[in-house]
């Protein structure tokens, strides 16, 4: 990735670094400038510019940033571009390097091209706060979620939280990015840098909100001049007033689709059984009463969160009838339009966060044009599309109605039809039969399959036949579903935490339901998780900053209340067994 190669080149995850003083502003809001100053200041850049056109190479480089930042300044984004593009073509003296690499990272990234911005970055020797700023922002932007705490964290040493460039925020949006971050740096630049990431994966580790409180009360006392201390970030100052809620559960408990309804029950009673808060939580049955009546039962009840129902269309009309209702209510499906309800709170188990998860994996591994070989399945093509929003390169497309026709549909993305078809066009106009081995395409370095466990299965032969076998295969948990597991040794799988690391909590669930043999495993999983989402709904009315690590996936709060997933990856080992990736 991008940002990795940044903080291997500057290294300051492994050396401290002093206060500096701040050189270039991000994007902060800033007061609108009289029209006089913006005539001095436009003038005081075209001044620049006229003087540049005449110095020596030294000062015409100096002069031209200078102008550039004037530019920055007044907003005039245009100008800043087509200025500092006048100097791409001349040797740029040493000493302003760092210069011209951050106007340039600083242009890339309000024009929006972040990756770009971070090769800029990247030619920085010269560390300053600004420069952790901007990494920060960039790394936000494009979800690189420990890059971005790690130089928010770094920004906010260097220049001191209180600093009136570093964002009033900055404390909430590095625990943000700390518990959407999947892995720890390997090293710390400051024994603050390390806490911060102490205190996130205590607060991932522990079974409940009880546990949680105790952490973070352990933390303050321990570190009193730590800035999350000093100013903790809302999620945690709001774990001081907690008190458990009343929590009423609607699911299908009889009937035709009792058996799903009854295994996410069941999820959600395990994890109440292991949890140490006061919780009280009542049941009820949407398969023979009109939700509208369970509704009216259950605020006689006085139940203070509502978690269901299972089905679509249940899941729609329970968000109609709570609407104007301020009980937070945890909908176990997704609605077709996003709500804005600020009590309303939509969790499942889509597809969609495994393709999101899928692609962040794939780009971190380097990849960049990729094979995406699809059945034609509904959820096969949802994953698809929205695989294809978050990948900014080229991908070679193999769909497919059968498992029968994989191998011809990876033939032809691979363009060996292509191939046959050159050889007869040669093979008619020489008037005899060519020797002839088809090859497939080597511009590609990886495939990425939305396949179940059987049309995975059949991929393997097809790669090989097609002399493809070599490129890395990544796919979503869908292919190792079943049996024989084996069979698919080396795929790359984006998996629920139950499965990849489970906690002690979530291997008990395992143990005591058989969930490796269970085809119900992903509803013991969403019960499992409900019931911790359901703990915290009473202080994310106000504020949505939420990751847990949950057996679904790592859990945070999305526009609309979209309780969004992202999922490890791992790797099927020889004998079947899920292991973590070199």
């Amino acid at each position: 990735m991008v940002s990795q190669v940044v903080l291997q080149k500057v290294k300051w995850l492994y050396k401290p670094v002093g206060l500096l003083l701040i050189i270039v502003t991000m994007n902060a809001c800033q007061s609108t400038p009289s029209n006089q100053t913006y005539r001095e200041s436009r003038s005081d850049a075209d001044a620049l510019l006229r003087n540049a056109a005449n110095a020596s190479l030294s000062n015409r480089v100096r002069l031209t940033l200078e102008a550039v930042q004037e530019f920055l300044n007044q907003d005039d984004l245009q100008r800043a571009a087509s200025t500092l593009a006048s100097l791409s073509d001349l040797p740029i003296p040493e000493a302003f390097s760092d210069a011209y690499a951050r106007s340039n990272a600083q242009v890339l990234s309000r024009q929006g091209r972040g990756y770009e911005a971070q090769e800029f970055l990247a030619g920085v020797s010269r560390w300053q706060g600004s420069d952790f700023l901007l990494l920060g922002q960039l790394c936000e932007a494009t979800s690189q979620h420990q890059c971005a705490a790690d130089a928010l964290i770094q920004a906010s040493l260097s220049l001191g939280f209180n600093h009136p460039d570093v964002p009033e925020d900055v404390n909430d949006r590095i625990w943000s990015q700390l518990g959407l971050a999947s892995t720890a740096p390997q090293a710390f630049v400051h024994r603050y840098h390390h806490a911060w990431w102490r205190l996130q994966q205590e607060q991932r580790s522990a079974g409940s909100i009880v546990a949680q409180q105790k952490i973070w009360q352990t933390f303050q006392r321990r570190n009193p001049s730590h800035p999350a201390t000093i100013r903790p970030p809302r999620v945690l100052l709001s774990l001081m007033t907690y008190q458990a809620p009343v929590v009423g559960v609607f699911l299908p408990l009889s009937g035709n689709l009792g058996q799903l309804g009854t295994a996410v029950r069941d999820g959600f009673a395990a994890a109440y059984l292991g949890d140490a808060t006061q919780t009280k939580v009542t049941f009820y049955d949407t398969n023979n009463t009109d939700l509208g009546q369970l509704w009216e039962r259950a605020l006689q009840d006085g139940i203070e969160v509502a978690v269901g129902p299972l089905l679509k269309q249940n899941a729609e009309r329970f968000a109609q009838i709570t609407q104007y209702s301020n009980i937070p209510t945890l909908l176990l499906n997704y609605t077709q339009e996003t709500l804005d309800a600020p009590h309303l709170f939509q969790f499942g188990i889509a597809i969609e966060d495994e393709a999101n998860a899928l692609a962040q994996q794939v780009l971190m591994d380097g990849h960049a044009r990729i094979l995406v070989v699809h059945s034609r399945e509904r959820w096969a093509e949802r994953a698809r599309t929205t695989f294809e929003d978050q990948w900014p390169y080229h991908i070679a497309h193999a769909g497919f109605n059968d498992a029968k026709n994989v191998t011809q549909a990876v033939g032809t993305a691979m363009q060996v039809a292509a191939s046959h078809e050159r050889r007869r066009e040669l093979a008619n106009i020489l008037g005899e039969e060519l020797e002839f081995l088809a090859r497939a395409r080597k511009d590609l370095d990886a495939v990425v399959a939305f396949t179940n466990q059987v049309e995975s299965r059949a991929l393997l032969p097809a790669l090989k036949f097609h002399f493809a076998d070599d490129l890395p295969i990544y796919a979503t948990s869908q292919a190792t579903r079943g049996e024989a597991k084996e069979d698919l040794s080396g795929f790359k799988l984006t998996e629920m935490p139950l499965f990849a690391e489970p906690t002690q909590g979530q291997q008990v669930l395992t143990q005591a339901f058989d969930l490796r043999q269970s085809s119900q495993a992903d509803l013991l999983a969403l019960g499992f998780d409900a019931f911790r989402l359901a703990t915290w709904l009473p202080m994310l009315a106000d504020n949505r900053q939420l990751t847990l690590p949950g057996a679904t996936g790592y859990l945070w709060i999305s526009e609309g209340g979209r309780v969004s997933r992202d999922l490890p990856l791992v790797l099927v080992a020889s004998d079947g067994a899920l292991v973590s990736p070199e």
